[in-house]
């Protein structure tokens, strides 16, 4: 009996709890409300405290419709400060003595009433910089009589290294605050600014900074000026000009001691703390697309960025994503990897019509996190947020570019393919450009497609201008793939005799495309011929006893570079082997590390063709059982077990001492 008390007694606490927990609807006409946590009072009377309120396109971005209650449902007195950060709408409100909530109300058409404040909390605002002259202080108030104002967000102190609200560089902020003075004396102010820097007190200009600047010139005061302040409220305002790249906007004080220091934030004064904690619906089977978004991670590329970025609605309602830049998601919470740092718009679908819509913008001052590609975890991170139907969709060439850049960090990521065709369906690009994403095509694309990797090619070799060392090096690339990749012998001839006349007939690449043609043709008169040719000049012993060793150094290159996955680098290297130490190409040692490579890449036809080559130019290798286990290797690789286990059988029969026979038996089944 006692127990079913307490169950009974417990269900209706938790029923009265959550009566509690949804406060009375105070304003009718609005669908939505934003609901905040009154916390550490203010440093002065009457000043109230300043709300981000996530209007998300829903209400007036001014905040001009935003109605403010207490939880007891008193209306209180409230003005629009403007835009703020984050699609919010900045509101000063005033709550009564004693209130824990306020409750503010958007989303209807009706104009809420604007109290008149005498003081504000110190605000931080960004404005464009119109074009113009900006010498002195007359001439930056011309231009900021122009600008557009970017967006704003309350401060405690008045001082900036960044642009806190997007990556523009060059712009216009103000910094207001109401500065308490306790008792009547001089105050020493300063403004250390890069650029130009002007500071106001009670609407006159006190310090001009004008200009281009460090701020390294004025952190000592070097600036500084006496002013003479009552007792009571003054109000300060401070103005500063980026023209391009460091920014630096701050309010000193100096003493005549020589010590400098910033104006503390006690000195302003200071509104009521308030928390946003939840957004609601008047109808609670509606749905609510008020979003906020914050940024986690920033991965950087010389001078290109990219950002990731969870977003997700504030009511936890599912929600479609629908991007500017052509990307979809769904799901109440999404991360997203953003290209470039380009303001990007966004639609947030509910339901069938519940839909906000505001900006994603990109400050100056970095995520938490800092992403490398040359860690695997971050990249595997990064490449994940990248997947193929948001790559498909995305057309600005800019966010091509960068995404260009990031997947060639990955010796032929497969979603080079997707970028450089992307890129290459613009027509007004730099040639520079049209090659770079023609080069990643043809490499990226030859092994799932191979069709997209010769048309690649062909259209490379008749750019007329490439250099001649360029023509040769692209060339010997596009002969190995029709030869290693493609089988395709007459495909590569035609690669020869249409290129390579632009070249001299006894130039090392065209020797060696020549030779790989005819060894794998099956020519092996001709091979041997061409194998004569590229060792010519290399009669002397102290000549092949030197190109030896220089080729033995790249051998251990060659191979350190697979080991690490750089496939283009290797391939690069072993051009370069070939050049400097030919007679490798007979030895077997080359065949093998090839191959390798060839593995590496999926070409196992190529990698079999080219062991099986070497083993014909001569039978009796000095590394035959390397070749031969190699061979054994790749014949597994692309599903020919028979041939893969006779090879492994006959080399445990016939090198039952060498240091592969027993992962040879290893093998055999």
């Amino acid at each position: 009996m006692i127990r079913n008390l307490i169950i009974l007694l417990v269900l209706l606490t938790a029923c009265t709890q959550a009566q509690k927990a949804r406060v009375q609807w105070h304003h009718g006409v609005s669908p939505y409300r934003a609901v905040y946590a009154l916390k550490q009072p203010g440093n002065a009377p009457r000043v109230g405290a300043v709300l981000s309120v996530p209007v998300c396109g829903l209400g007036g971005r001014q905040g001009n419709n935003v109605f403010c209650y207490d939880e007891n449902g008193k209306q209180l007195l409230s003005r629009s400060l403007g835009i703020g950060t984050q699609n919010c709408a900045l509101i000063q409100v005033l709550p009564e003595k004693g209130s824990r909530q306020v409750l503010a109300y958007f989303g209807s058409e009706h104009r809420a009433p604007s109290a008149k404040f005498d003081v504000a909390p110190p605000l931080c605002q960004v404005y464009t910089l119109p074009k113009g002259p900006t010498k002195n202080w007359q001439e930056v108030a011309t231009r900021l009589a122009s600008a557009e104002l970017i967006g704003q967000l309350p401060v405690r102190s008045l001082e900036q290294v960044v642009n806190p609200i997007d990556s523009r560089e060059e712009f216009i902020m103000v910094m207001t605050a109401s500065l308490n003075s306790r008792r009547e004396g001089v105050r020493n102010l300063f403004v250390a600014s890069d650029d130009a820097g002007y500071l106001h007190v009670d609407d006159t200009l006190l310090v001009s900074r004008d200009g281009v600047h460090h701020v390294y010139d004025s952190l000592h005061g070097e600036n500084h000026k006496g002013v003479k302040l009552s007792p009571g409220m003054h109000s300060i305002r401070l103005t500063g000009v980026n023209f391009g790249a460091t920014f630096a906007l701050a309010i000193g004080e100096w003493f005549p001691s020589g010590v400098v220091k910033l104006v503390p934030p006690n000195d302003f004064v200071q509104g009521q703390m308030a928390e946003l904690t939840s957004v609601e619906t008047h109808r609670k089977e509606a749905f609510c697309p008020c979003f906020k978004y914050v940024h986690t991670a920033d991965l950087p590329l010389e001078d290109k960025h990219l950002t990731m970025t969870i977003l997700e609605t504030y009511s936890g309602d599912e929600a479609t994503w629908l991007f500017s830049d052509g990307v979809q998601m769904t799901g109440s919470k999404v991360t997203r990897l953003f290209i470039g740092l380009d303001d990007v718009q966004v639609k947030v679908q509910c339901g069938k019509s519940a839909a906000a819509t505001g900006n994603i913008l990109f400050p100056q001052s970095a995520p938490p996190k800092t992403l490398s590609t040359d860690n695997p975890a971050d990249f595997a991170l990064v490449d994940g947020l990248l997947p193929d139907e948001h790559l498909k969709r995305i057309r600005k060439l800019g966010q091509l570019e960068i995404l260009l850049e990031l997947f060639l960090r990955r010796d032929l990521h497969p979603k080079q393919v997707i970028v450089a065709e992307a890129i290459l369906r613009h027509e007004n690009i730099t040639a520079e450009l049209r090659q770079k994403a023609r080069l990643a095509l043809a490499r990226s694309a030859a092994m799932g497609q191979p069709d997209k990797s010769l048309k690649a090619y062909d259209s490379m070799l008749k750019n007329a201008a490439l250099t001649r060392e360029e023509t040769a090096d692209l060339l010997w690339e596009a002969v190995d793939f029709a030869i290693f990749r493609m089988r395709d012998y007459p495909v590569a001839e035609s690669f020869i005799s249409r290129y390579g006349r632009k070249l001299p007939k006894n130039g090392k690449a065209l020797l060696a495309a020549r030779f790989d043609l005819a060894l794998q043709s099956g020519h092996l008169d001709e091979a041997k011929k061409l194998y004569q040719e590229l060792l010519e000049g290399r009669t002397k012993a102290e000549e092949r006893r030197s190109a030896a060793v220089h080729g033995g150094s790249i051998q251990a290159n060659v191979t350190m570079l697979l080991n690490q996955g750089k496939i283009l680098e290797a391939e690069a290297g072993m051009r370069e082997w070939i050049k400097s130490s030919p007679q490798d190409r007979a030895n077997g040692s080359f065949a093998l590390v090839r191959a390798r490579c060839f593995h590496k890449r999926g070409w196992f036809d190529g990698a079999i063709g080219e062991l099986t080559g070497a083993i014909q130019a001569d039978p009796l290798l000095p590394n035959l059982p390397d070749v031969e286990f190699e061979l054994a290797l790749n014949y597994q690789a692309k599903g020919d077990h028979a041939r893969a286990q006779e090879l492994f059988r006959k080399i445990v029969s016939d090198y039952p001492n060498h240091p592969l026979a027993k992962e040879a038996e290893r093998r055999v089944k």
